[in-house]
């Protein structure tokens, strides 16, 4: 398996589209700043209820992430989650991979641990660059306040209060792959598993207001949670839901994909 994974790995790590994708996200994040800090002399950051918090290079990790966590969640990663699993089967690329003597699971297995891995470290590379965004150009600060934190936290655990908020939007964000990945093996084009993913998730936001509240608001409710405030019940049927098409794929992959090439 752990050859498997580093061979997806390197083919996903070879496309534009995961440069396209790790260009974005960094860039993405020069441009808020600039737009909100430089150009409209933003300081702080406003919540519900008319809630303000003072930005500061503590929590400036975790601040103004709302527009990009949608660019994110219906766009950006249907598209690159669509284009990583469809590509090679709908250009009969994979036939190659398919003669090797290896279990059918395994290769869609490699390909969710390979994406997984490449969009959290998508994560990782826009938390390091609002971190140095906030090092070099917001007011430096020993304690910082968080939304619905009554206490305030020092630089280690302000640090692991954001590396947890960033955990649990990389959980969330895992509701996207196996959307698509269920779509994928059924459409087999990277254009139809693009755009019926980001159908999918938008009808799913419309008709269900947890759903809603858990992609659409994505980084409001990671507040919430480790604030120890959100009803978790959500999170758990969305995981539910996850779990399962994870599951639908893997089966509809291993019967399958010998047909799809």
């Amino acid at each position: 398996m752990r050859e498997l994974v580093l061979a997806e790995y390197e083919r996903i790590i070879q496309r534009k589209s995961t440069k396209i994708l790790f260009l974005i996200s960094i860039i993405f994040q020069i441009i808020n700043f600039i737009l909100f800090q430089i150009r409209w002399q933003i300081d702080t950051a406003i919540f519900k209820e008319g809630v303000e918090v003072a930005l500061n290079s503590l929590n400036y990790p975790v601040m103004q992430l709302i527009d990009f966590n949608v660019l994110l969640v219906f766009v950006m990663l249907p598209l690159y989650f669509s284009e990583s699993l469809s590509s090679e089967l709908d250009s009969g690329a994979y036939k190659m991979v398919l003669l090797r003597p290896i279990k059918r699971w395994k290769l869609l297995v490699a390909k969710w641990i390979s994406l997984a891995t490449s969009y959290g470290l998508t994560l990782i590379c826009v938390y390091l660059t609002k971190v140095f965004i906030g090092f070099m150009f917001l007011p430096k600060s020993r304690f910082t306040t968080y939304f619905l934190i009554n206490n305030k936290l020092g630089v280690v655990h302000s640090i692991i209060y954001n590396l947890k908020y960033y955990l649990i939007l990389f959980f969330i964000y895992l509701s996207i792959l196996s959307i698509t990945s269920l779509l994928s093996v059924v459409l087999r084009k990277p254009v139809l598993s693009f755009l019926g993913s980001s159908i999918f998730s938008i009808v799913l936001v419309y008709l269900f207001e947890p759903i809603f509240e858990i992609l659409f608001k994505a980084t409001d409710v990671a507040y919430y949670i480790l604030a120890g405030k959100y009803n978790m019940i959500n999170i758990y049927v969305l995981f539910s839901a996850t779990i399962i098409c994870f599951v639908i794929s893997l089966w509809i992959w291993n019967r399958r994909v010998d047909k799809f090439v």
